[in-house]
């Protein structure tokens, strides 16, 4: 064997103990991940059965209790408080997939005027909207409040990366052909935008840039559950000072049973 022949060796052997590496990293993170996942099915499936008591406690006591009463302000703080709180175990369960789902057609151009309206209450008027709906009348397999949360989520990420303002573009198309048509939904902001290190661990469960107390890390990996269980893929483009935006597709599905679109 020539030098060359034991540096080319050598070589190859860093390079198959690089990948080696790399492999046994990702391993140990989809192990962390599906960990995790069990832990926190668990917790909010246990956290749901307490939080339906407490919430339906406090409807009743709200119906038996007059106008003008001092205590209803102190009951609709605990609805409010109660309602944030099963939000999260929904996110929880979204992402562990113990959350039942009911997937039906749906045609996106129809779902997302109704959801910016709703995200309008949230978001501040220093952010504009601009919409660009073209996918109609294209159809996905999905569970419409899902998609309803995957839209709410992606809203407000973009808004907390504009804290001075700034514009927020919906847009939805129709791309591919045949077996591979899919329906896609952009959500752009012209916020902070992401490096690589940050866009690397976005869709980490409890991987969140805001400071403690300001987030639980979940509405991002919420977002990738849900749009994997539907079938679908999710990129991010980012560039810091610019802004991000989110591109997600959807499979297309047939008009009337929910079958995929053929050839």
């Amino acid at each position: 064997m020539t030098p060359y022949d034991a540096a080319r060796k050598t070589a190859e052997e860093l390079r198959l103990e690089k990948r080696l590496k790399e492999s046994e990293e990702q391993l140990r993170h989809i192990q962390k991940v599906h960990a995790l996942g069990r832990l926190a099915g668990g917790i909010a499936h246990d956290l749901n059965n307490i939080l339906s008591v407490i919430i339906g406690s406090a409807e009743f006591l709200l119906k038996t209790t007059p106008p003008g009463d001092p205590g209803r302000a102190d009951l609709e703080e605990i609805l409010k408080a109660g309602g944030s709180a099963a939000e999260l175990t929904r996110q929880l369960m979204t992402f562990s997939r113990k959350q039942a789902v009911r997937p039906k057609p749906l045609e996106l151009d129809s779902v997302i005027p109704g959801v910016l309206g709703m995200a309008r209450r949230i978001i501040p008027k220093t952010i504009a909207f601009k919409t660009a709906l073209k996918s109609a009348p294209a159809r996905v397999l999905a569970d419409r409040g899902q998609v309803e949360q995957v839209l709410i989520n992606l809203l407000v990420n973009a808004r907390d990366a504009m804290p001075d303002g700034g514009t927020i573009q919906v847009e939805t198309s129709r791309t591919g052909s045949g077996a591979g048509r899919r329906v896609l939904l952009a959500v752009s902001d012209t916020g902070h935008g992401m490096n690589r290190r940050i866009m690397g661990r976005l869709f980490e469960p409890f991987f969140t840039t805001k400071d403690p107390g300001e987030g639980s890390g979940l509405g991002l990996s919420t977002i990738h559950g849900i749009v994997r269980q539907s079938g679908g893929d999710i990129h991010v483009d980012s560039e810091p000072g610019i802004g991000s935006t989110f591109r997600i597709r959807f499979p297309e599905t047939a008009d009337g049973d929910g079958t995929a679109v053929r050839e």
